[in-house]
């Protein structure tokens, strides 16, 4: 290599290093916001609906994947939703609503650990789960892993 192309290649990984980091200050600063509600109760089991928002408090837009969620509860996942391949953007100094998102506790071939919360929900009894978003965020150059992880209270409809 001549000093000229050493000198671009240098320049390259810091401009390029540099980006990264401000990318993942920018996942840093991603506001998450999680609400986790029965929505319905049937023989078939329990359907748990979660509503997420996800706020850009910076000046580049975002591109991220639909997030994917784990409901958790004594340490055990006991549901998730259904992966979506679809993007959503996050614009500078805003925010995507993403809502609806169903997590399925079937009452048949369950443990024990996801009985327990179908008994409680269905003895009107309120139960606290873990709720975990997972997505990735695509920065241009690459892509970098968000998860977001928040306990909450289900009360029985």
């Amino acid at each position: 290599m001549n000093g000229i192309t050493k000198i671009a290649v240098g320049a390259g990984v810091i401009v390029t290093g540099g980006y990264l980091l401000q990318m993942s200050r920018t996942t840093a600063n991603i506001e998450t916001e999680v609400l986790a509600k029965v929505h319905s109760v049937k023989l078939s089991g329990i359907v748990i609906r979660v509503d997420a928002k996800l706020k850009n408090p910076t000046s580049g837009t975002l591109r991220l994947k639909y997030p994917f969620v784990k409901l958790g509860y004594k340490n055990t996942t006991i549901g998730s939703s259904q992966v979506i391949n679809q993007n959503i953007e996050l614009p500078p100094y805003g925010e995507a609503n993403i809502e609806g998102i169903l997590i399925n506790i079937p009452l048949t071939g369950i443990f024990s650990v996801a009985m327990d919360v179908v008994k409680a929900l269905t003895q009107h009894t309120p139960v606290k789960v873990i709720i975990k978003i997972i997505t990735t965020i695509y920065t241009g150059f690459s892509t970098l892993p968000y998860e977001y992880e928040i306990a909450q209270t289900l009360t029985p409809r």
